[in-house]
């Protein structure tokens, strides 16, 4: 305890900028940087603190530290970070030069992980890839999924609200992006309708993976445009001995939202245990132009879990839930009408993994069980004041999934891994306009995943994987005709093979080509109904076969002291695309427009860049583009429907290790290539500015401004009221967290 005393005191006065007594003119300066063993990315802010001298010192925004007037010898440091499993290194100065410091997420174990993008957990990569750790968390904290990604390479968000704001990933959307809860499915809904919300508060978030591309090889069916995998640490994974913890506070000045976070861990040489309480509240959106109504949101959720670990076995459990309302603006010009969503989620987690020394020398095995409900009601206020309730559309769905990852030792040239999946789950539609019948729907899968080493420059993986799926489709109150509905059986084969070429520290880049599929939803085959939330009336198509794609990544990496620079291009053919049109009619008995899913044959094409250059020691700047293009490959190649326009970045950030700031700007063109019936959106400009402070003692602030000036603008993404509303007003928000 004195040891951490002592840190904190002396980080504070590195923070305050105390001057150091100097030291004779004969020592020289100790100096490292600090990167993430599982991405390779710079971590800026990480404590580094010399035992022998008991001085510290936090890493600037390049993730690199120094010690100036160091004495030639022997010294231990101890480096630490938030969401970061903390090392003790011994060092000789100056023998050792410029030192190189990796630290492992706490939430993924050394040799136990299972990375998103690869079964072996490691750092080699195929295809455009990105994480965001704790603090990066922390510093674009938002309310939803969606927000928080929104601005990432090649990432942009649906916004129907702030509730059920999802990632769009290369102008893919829906059940195309696959969402994952600590490797697992969610079971959830979020990727079948624009109004419906991801079921995870983004503060119990400790680390968020997103791949690039398609992933089918090892997720199937819906990760077809890409995958995010979202960490949560409610059954934990990796422990020291003793208690831990964090408190942390966000609010947010543009909907009058507030939010709070509880975390307690405790544990053994053998077990652990946690537990987490969220509670968030928020009101309308503000927009330039006044309230959005009905986009108010209240969630409270809570994840407690054990563990267990002896020798080579590890297994643990959580138990988690979410109870999520939030109001949804589709009826916004009838102040006496609104539609909202009541959401609740159960979910229980096992993962457990086992270091078996023989051919096969790890297993992990990953069960899940999820139990999600959420009903559409419209409220009405009658001219007595009376309230009216409806229940216009409610889903109940369950579902069961399992994998099994086995690792084998490598072989030759040979390292890899096999794995199994199984998902069940069965859905109940109900309400006074179900929208779809019921569904019961199973898949097997199973894959092989083989890395080869060419050399050590060139790294090659290759593998396949086999899917069968069927879907029994069930009748239910408004769909009583089951000769109207046919069972669906595929047999579905997916591949991939990517190359990496490293030839130095400096340089990386990598190629995949992968086949990839996805199966169509029920409600994209029989939709018959109005969907009052999401504003439209929807008809689907019993005939739309299986989505193939045929997806092309390239990207290359260029990295040192001064500069981090990275290109990737993409080129997706999609056959059997299907889209979610608007048909130009309005629905009469409902008033809605009408939207109907159809199917294409489609060619995506595009590419992300971004490059940050290191101005001094403190002082980054950055600039980034993204663009994508979808279009029909044939009759009149139209273009595809809700594709975000060409968008510039541009960013700096002085970062002195304990406190940072810097403006950002965003840079989006007019988008005039549209679907069919599809408005054109304007171009526009928005200008944000981010500050920090790390006071030490594990307590960190962060302040970000949002539309600082306040601008009005229509987001091509939108789906409030054809885009006719603008986008939020300026918003400041505000996160205070203390890490013990």
């Amino acid at each position: 305890m004195k040891r951490y005393i002592k840190l904190a005191v002396v980080l504070l006065l590195f923070g305050l900028g105390v001057n150091e007594s100097r030291a004779t003119s004969t020592n020289e300066t100790l100096k490292g940087e600090i990167k993430d063993a599982v991405t390779g990315e710079a971590i800026p802010g990480a404590t580094v603190f010399i035992e022998e001298l008991e001085r510290g010192a936090a890493a600037d925004i390049n993730g690199q530290f120094e010690f100036r007037n160091v004495a030639p010898g022997s010294y231990t440091l101890n480096v630490s970070s938030i969401g970061l499993r903390s090392v003790q290194i011994t060092v000789d100065h100056p023998g050792e030069g410029f030192i190189t410091i990796q630290l492992t997420p706490v939430l993924l174990r050394g040799e136990e992980v299972v990375v998103t993008g690869s079964p072996l957990g490691r750092n080699i990569r195929y295809q455009p890839a990105q994480a965001m750790n704790r603090e990066a968390l922390q510093q674009k904290a938002a309310p939803s999924l969606g927000e928080i990604l929104d601005g990432s390479p090649g990432v942009s968000a649906r916004s129907f609200g702030s509730a059920p704001s999802r990632p769009v990933i290369r102008g893919l959307d829906g059940d195309r992006v696959l969402v994952l809860q600590n490797g697992e499915r969610m079971g959830d809904l979020s990727g079948t309708a624009v109004d419906h919300a991801v079921s995870l508060d983004p503060l119990s978030m400790d680390r968020v993976e997103v791949i690039r591309g398609p992933a089918s090889l090892l997720y199937g069916s819906s990760a077809i445009g890409g995958v995010v995998n979202l960490f949560s640490n409610d059954m934990p994974r990796d422990w020291d001995k003793g208690s831990s913890g964090s408190l942390a506070t966000h609010v947010a000045t543009v909907n009058d939202m507030g939010a709070g976070l509880a975390r307690y861990q405790y544990g053994s040489d053998h077990f652990a245990a946690t537990g987490r309480f969220i509670y968030r509240d928020g009101g309308d959106l503000r927009t330039p132009e006044g309230r959005l109504p009905d986009t108010a949101i209240n969630n409270l959720s809570y994840g407690t879990g054990v563990a267990y670990r002896s020798g080579r076995f590890q297994t643990g459990l959580s138990f988690s839930g979410m109870d999520y309302t939030y109001g949804l603006p589709e009826a916004i010009d009838d102040p006496n009408e609104n539609v909202e969503i009541r959401m609740n989620r159960t979910n229980i987690q096992s993962v457990s993994t086992l270091e078996m020394g023989r051919f096969f020398e790890l297993a992990e095995l990953r069960l899940q069980y999820s139990d999600y409900k959420h009903d559409e009601i419209e409220t009405e206020i009658n001219p007595d004041g009376t309230v009216d309730e409806d229940l216009e559309i409610s889903f109940d769905q369950q579902t069961i999934s399992s994998s099994l990852v086995l690792r084998h030792r490598p072989v030759g040239l040979f390292e890899g891994a096999i794995g199994f999946s199984f998902n069940y789950s069965q859905l109940d539609v109900g309400g006074d306009e179900a929208l779809t019948p019921n569904a019961e729907s199973y898949f097997l899968a199973a894959y092989l995943y083989e890395e080869i080493s060419l050399n050590r420059f060139l790294t090659m993986k290759a593998g396949t994987r086999v899917e069968f799926k069927e879907l029994f489709v069930k009748t239910n109150e408004l769909f009583s005709d089951a000769e109207q509905f046919e069972d669906r059986s595929d047999l579905i084969f997916a591949g991939a093979v990517g190359l990496n070429f490293s030839p130095n520290r400096n340089w990386e880049s990598g190629i995949q080509l992968a086949r990839a599929f996805r199966t169509p939803g029920v409600e994209e085959l029989y939709s018959d109904a109005p969907h009052l939330a999401a504003g439209s009336y929807d008809i689907g198509d019993p005939t739309l076969d299986n989505e193939i794609s045929l997806g092309s990544d390239f990207f290359i990496r260029y990295s040192n002291n001064r500069v981090r620079s990275e290109l990737s291009l993409f080129a997706n053919r999609i056959n059997n695309f299907i889209n979610f049109s608007p048909t130009g009619e309005i629905h009469e008995p409902s008033g809605l427009p009408i939207f109907v899913y159809g199917s294409t044959d489609a060619f995506l094409t595009g590419f992300e860049f971004q490059t940050d250059v290191a101005m001094s020691e403190q002082l980054r700047v950055g600039v980034g583009f993204d663009y994508v293009r979808g279009i029909e490959r044939s009759g009149d190649q139209n273009d595809l429907p809700f594709i975000p326009p060409f968008r510039t970045h541009l960013s700096a950030m002085y970062d002195s290790g304990s406190w940072w700031g810097g403006p950002r700007m965003r840079i989006a063109t007019t988008q005039n290539r549209v679907a069919p019936n599809e408005d054109v959106t304007d171009g526009y400009i928005l200008v944000g500015m981010d500050a920090g402070y790390r006071f030490g003692h594990g307590v960190s602030f962060t302040l970000r401004v949002d539309n600082l000036l306040n601008e009005s603008y229509r987001d091509h993404l939108s789906r409030v009221e054809d885009r006719n509303n603008p986008m939020p007003a300026r918003n400041i928000n505000a996160m205070l967290r203390w890490e013990f």
